[in-house]
């Protein structure tokens, strides 16, 4: 849903710096029936998960916080020049953030493909809710794709296969991250999931 950093490179001539064309146009030219899953999570903690997976050296919640210090700078002194728009899909400025604060934006994701696609043909889900109940959230895919009501057996399947990408145990030992890092992060992304749930008239995108 978010990874069109490579736009910059096909597209010199852009309007104040925001992509012309992005995925979902070349997605729609090719398959304008397609179905697509969104799976979110609460912005503060995916850029805290995010942060442990990829960083390879000299994590800490501290380093953390740092981090997120530098990225809020950088974004602030991007929407001086540029819209939220050209900074949320800005390539340097992605790639000069030390993490990867846009992300979390969904709000700004899912208007832009559904200027191209139809609402019926997005399922947003919450993976706080696909964790804590994930026969719930299977039946909303099954029936999504029209696939047929889901079997027992295939429940069964589903519920027994162990989870991917947890948190390594050596990351889980450097505990959570700063009360005031998070303090931080909930104002940056609170206006956001604000409109996210707004935009699909569910409150618990609000993630309070």
């Amino acid at each position: 849903m978010w990874d069109n950093s490579a736009w910059i490179y096909f597209y010199n001539n852009s309007v104040d710096g925001e992509p012309p064309f992005m995925v979902q146009d070349f997605i729609h030219a090719v398959q304008p029936d397609a179905k697509f899953i969104a799976l979110l999570r609460n912005p503060v903690e995916r850029l805290y998960s995010d942060y442990l997976y990829f960083e390879s050296t000299n994590k800490s919640a501290e380093d953390f916080h740092e981090k997120v210090i530098d990225s809020l700078q950088q974004f602030d002194s991007c929407l001086q020049h540029y819209s939220l728009r050209a900074c949320v899909y800005d390539t340097a400025l992605h790639m000069s953030m030390p993490v990867r604060l846009q992300l979390g934006t969904y709000v700004i994701f899912l208007k832009d493909w559904l200027t191209v696609f139809g609402r019926e043909q997005l399922l947003i889900l919450r993976l706080e809710d696909h964790a804590s109940n994930l026969k719930h959230t299977m039946h909303l895919v099954f029936e999504f794709l029209h696939l047929g009501p889901l079997t027992r057996q295939q429940e069964d399947l589903m519920t027994k296969n162990p989870a991917h990408n947890t948190r390594r145990l050596k990351d889980r030992n450097l505990g959570p991250m700063l009360p005031g890092t998070k303090e931080i992060l909930k104002q940056f992304y609170w206006p956001f999931n604000q409109k996210l749930a707004e935009l699909l008239s569910d409150v618990s995108f609000l993630w309070l």
